[in-house]
């Protein structure tokens, strides 16, 4: 029988993993791999303390220094604002160590931080003191005030910074007002802004992330020119110019800007968690209702005739509103942002047009239009509020959302969301009462998350109001009304300023500041009898320093050529930067009209060697 013959034997495949369990490990191995990263870093790398990559700060002072005085009087040491700095901050100190029991609240921001057009005594701050001693006394409150007049996130970071030493339990930020007050530039620092907020956003979640980010800003770093080294104090571009024809158009550097300004709100999310502090951000709120834009422009497009007209139209448009033909001007300012939809004065006056026909909702879009078109942005923008949002949204801080606070107790009480002097007593400064709210829902919110025991009912609320609105007396007011001017005729707005002005003289008589402002206001307006004898008013009273300079112009160009070299050469010893420059050229100037030639040329020499 024929044996059969088996099968050849097939080589057996080795096993293999399914795509599925192949892709399972590899997760577990890359998970292993993080963790023992991020374990690692944890151990032996401590994350450096965030800087700016985009600016510095030449000459610096530093904000807080060592008392010897109160040192001396208590045996402890106490930290206090250097009083080199009262020019933008409140004087407040505290102790360096913080005293058991107490919770040490310190509240960041710009000049509505402060208590402008007022102080610390009638700011959200000097709420915060009354209000949180009478709702929970289970804690001592101590409440400073570090809100610095016309600082920007990139200057408030750095206060931040400075503060964060010193056993800090809580910040309080309320920006996003002043981030274009100041130029700068930023070359290709920002060339990939989405990368910078996604790297700080993944910082904050991890060491690796942390690390990454050391990395790249390592990479990309240079040390800053001159053109990102900012001064040491503000100075803001409306300081150089009469009102605010130093801004231009410029969508590019208003995109960098943002950009710097979202980089910084993580900046300093990561300084307040290096402190072991929580962070509180306001969403800040501004004037719709009353509060013209500052600047605007028309496109390129429109050529320079059509422009005439179209200002001809918004000029006739305010005269039809004045006499409450609100129809006839709605009609002729809607053709005008047709033609030109970036023209903020025309979206200002079509919504004050809307408003006064009822049409509240479609005026609130103009007004909002008219505020981030404005070529001079003094106010938060729709982009800087969105930015606000969109960190609190996903950064682990305290949402202080008094925007929306503010506009739906508008539409409450007064049926619509249209802010203005109910509010504020100029663009972004809130009222006593409106500094009084934001304190009221901070310590809502603060409740909510545990950190106060109870909350404020109107009966405290009332009480509280009666302490703060004691605090301002007469000179007090005047000094607020002073304030006042002081920032319209800053900012270009000289009736206002005049009015303001006048109200400051009114209660403090004599005032020298004011007087100055009255007298400059008048001269802009082209009423220069009236400013020449409000300058005299002031110089026989003593004068005022800064006042040499346009007296002395308005001199010279009244042809008094002899008595205005006197206040040029003053203002040319006294003034600084462009303020001196400009006082030796017009004295220069003034020196040609006399046949003095020598000293003419003299002048213009040395105002040639300032930069």
């Amino acid at each position: 029988m024929q044996k059969s013959i088996p099968p050849p034997r097939q080589n057996r495949q080795p096993h293999r993993l399914s795509k599925t369990k192949r892709i399972a490990f590899s997760l577990i191995v890359c998970l292993t791999l993080l963790g023992t990263g991020e374990l690692l870093l944890r151990l032996i790398w401590t994350p450096p303390v965030p800087t700016d990559p985009f600016v510095g700060f030449s000459a610096a002072v530093p904000l807080l220094v060592e008392s010897d005085s109160a040192a001396t009087a208590t045996g402890k040491p106490v930290i206090e604002i250097n009083s080199a700095k009262w020019t933008w901050f409140n004087p407040q100190s505290f102790e360096a160590v913080k005293p058991e029991g107490t919770y040490r609240i310190v509240c960041l921001g710009g000049s509505t931080t402060y208590g402008r057009p007022f102080d610390d005594s009638t700011s959200f701050c000097g709420w915060l003191r009354e209000l949180l001693s009478a709702v929970d006394d289970s804690k001592h409150w101590q409440v400073i005030n570090a809100g610095g007049i016309s600082y920007a996130s990139y200057r408030i970071a750095e206060v931040m910074r400075q503060f964060a030493a010193y056993e800090v339990d809580l910040f309080i930020l309320y920006t996003g007002q002043n981030e274009f007050l100041e130029w700068r530039t930023y070359g290709d620092t920002l060339r990939n802004p989405g990368l910078v907020s996604e790297l700080q956003m993944v910082a904050e979640k991890s060491r690796l992330g942390q690390f990454t980010k050391h990395l790249v800003d390592r990479s990309r770093s240079a040390p800053l020119d001159e053109s990102h080294q900012l001064s040491a104090d503000v100075d803001e571009m409306l300081n150089h110019t009469v009102g605010p024809t130093s801004y231009q158009r410029d969508d590019k550097w208003q995109q960098d800007v943002l950009e710097h300004f979202r980089f910084n709100l993580h900046r300093m999310r990561q300084l307040s968690r290096r402190a072991g502090a929580e962070l509180a951000v306001v969403t800040p709120v501004s004037n719709l209702r009353e509060c013209e834009p500052f600047k605007s422009e028309f496109s390129r497009s429109v050529s320079e005739d059509d422009a005439d007209r179209l200002r001809q139209g918004i000029a006739t448009a305010k005269d039809l509103l004045a006499v409450e033909a609100t129809a006839d001007a709605v009609q002729i300012l809607k053709h005008i942002v047709e033609v030109d939809p970036r023209h903020a004065h025309a979206q200002y006056w079509l919504g004050r047009a809307y408003f006064a026909e009822g049409q509240t909702e479609l005026a609130e879009a103009c007004f909002l239009r008219a505020i981030d078109e404005d070529i001079c942005p003094l106010r938060a923008t729709t982009d800087v509020i969105q930015s606000i949002r969109r960190f609190v949204d996903r950064a682990d801080v305290i949402d202080i959302d008094y925007r929306s606070v503010a506009v739906n107790q508008s539409e409450v009480n007064a049926g619509h969301r249209c802010l203005g002097s109910e509010w504020f007593l100029d663009h972004v400064h809130p009222t006593i009462d409106g500094h009084g709210e934001l304190a009221r829902l901070i310590i809502d919110r603060l409740y909510d998350h545990g950190i106060v025991a109870g909350s404020v009912d109107d009966e405290i609320f009332d009480q509280t109001a009666s302490v703060i609105h004691s605090r301002v007396g007469r000179h007090e007011q005047g000094i607020a009304f002073r304030n006042l001017a002081k920032l319209t005729h800053w900012a270009g707005k000289f009736d206002d300023a005049q009015r303001h002005a006048l109200d400051a003289l009114r209660l403090i008589d004599g005032d020298a500041e004011s007087r100055y402002v009255l007298a400059d206001c008048l001269a802009k307006e082209g009423q220069l009898d009236a400013a020449v004898e409000m300058f005299e008013q002031l110089f026989r009273s003593g004068g005022f320093p800064r006042a040499a300079l346009p007296y002395g112009e308005l001199l010279a160009a009244q042809g008094r050529y002899d008595e205005a070299k006197a206040f040029l050469l003053e203002a040319a010893l006294v003034g600084e930067g462009a303020r001196q420059k400009a006082a030796l050229n017009s004295l220069g100037w003034v020196h040609e009209q006399l046949g003095e030639q020598k000293l003419a040329e003299e002048c213009f020499a040395e105002a040639a060697k300032i930069r």
